[in-house]
């Protein structure tokens, strides 16, 4: 299948207008017409519903939308890796969580960036559930996360101990106000959500639920509030009296895990890196 008619599919979808799409791409919208209404007779369905004003995918679409990003991923991988030039003679695809790239992550990859000259390297940000899929997928080396998944025929290494501390735009805020109005309430994950219902199992409702760190931290520094942070993370901040520690809080530990494929080509030199981390 012409991958053409895959990246043209997707952007109408993102678009869900096919002039808006066909300037994206750069091509006429009547190029963009043909090309969905070549992959809709090539798959014997309709991929998207047409009203006056507006575009929508049908069941089908939806399905597709899927499978078209993974169909991609895996053509642009496939032709990376065909495709290296002779200074670069493996590739290494690595993806973890935002927070954990602030932590410890960046400083692992600028040394494997700078100590391995013929290694070709591509790194993502990604979210928890995105990470999982492309290791199951086989789309990522390695993969970091909070959580250790439980996925057949990947292995899984504890990394690091990552301390949330509950820090506060507002000095002297006692445990009570600092989780009450204002307070964001960070998705760290099941362990996070655990310790944190054991440790208040009163509070009210957050207001403000986010799935980064980094959302959460730009949110109380711009908006006050509180939240749990990285230790790491906040430390300059709370040197520089821009963030408090809340006192009688109790701190939260995190562990930080990588996975990656038991019999993937690059299984050794994973494990050899990760050994960087200690």
């Amino acid at each position: 299948m012409d991958t053409l008619l895959l990246k043209t599919f997707l952007e109408v979808s993102r678009t869900r207008n096919f002039g808006r799409a066909s300037e994206n791409l750069c091509v006429s919208a009547s190029t963009v017409s043909a090309r969905i209404r070549q992959l809709e007779e090539h798959l014997g369905l309709s991929l998207f519903t047409r009203h006056h004003h507006s575009i929508g995918l049908t069941p089908a679409g939806e399905r597709m939308e899927r499978h078209a990003r993974f169909i991609l991923g895996a053509w642009e991988r496939a032709f990376e890796d065909t495709a290296l030039s002779e200074r670069h003679k493996r590739r290494l695809v690595v993806a973890g969580v935002a927070s954990l790239w602030d932590i410890f992550l960046q400083d692992w990859l600028n040394a494997i960036y700078r100590d391995f000259p013929s290694l070709g390297l591509r790194a993502e940000e990604s979210t928890p559930l995105r990470v999982v899929e492309k290791l199951e997928r086989g789309m990522i080396d390695v993969g970091f996360m909070y959580e250790p998944p439980r996925i057949q025929n990947v292995a899984v290494e504890e990394v690091a101990s990552v301390p949330l501390l509950l820090v506060s735009s507002h000095s002297g805020q006692s445990v009570e106000a600092a989780i009450g109005e204002g307070y964001i309430r960070v998705e760290w994950g099941t362990t996070f959500a655990s310790l944190h219902e054991s440790h208040f199992p009163q509070r009210l409702l957050a207001r403000g639920r986010v799935n980064s760190g980094r959302l959460a931290l730009n949110l109380i520094l711009q908006c006050g509030g509180a939240a749990y942070l990285p230790q790491d993370i906040v430390k300059p901040l709370l040197d520089e009296q821009r963030l408090f520690i809340v006192d009688e809080a109790p701190p939260i530990e995190m562990k930080a895990y990588a996975a990656y494929g038991l019999h993937g080509e690059h299984h050794k030199l994973v494990a050899d890196l990760l050994r960087r981390l200690g």
